[in-house]
């Protein structure tokens, strides 16, 4: 007899930043084991986001830049 075990959890790819400035991508099944893992691991974490959060900060970062170059050129 086969023993069926339930499907994993799926897992969530988040990024952090620790409080020593090392930026770090991540799997966990939560927030809570995220943190849990982290810590285990003798890290210290200063900033945590999804990746699909982290995703939408740097494409609005590059937008911000996009923005700034272009008011730049216009002006000169």
């Amino acid at each position: 007899m086969q023993v069926k075990y339930p499907p994993p959890a799926p897992s969530i790819q988040f990024y952090f930043t620790t409080e020593c400035g090392r930026n770090f991508q991540w799997a966990a099944v939560s927030m809570d084991s995220l943190l849990r893992e982290v810590t285990e691991k003798g890290l210290r974490i200063k900033e945590v986001r999804t990746m699909e959060e982290q995703k939408a900060l740097e494409a609005s970062i590059e937008l911000g830049k996009a923005y700034i170059e272009r008011e730049l050129k216009e002006s000169a």
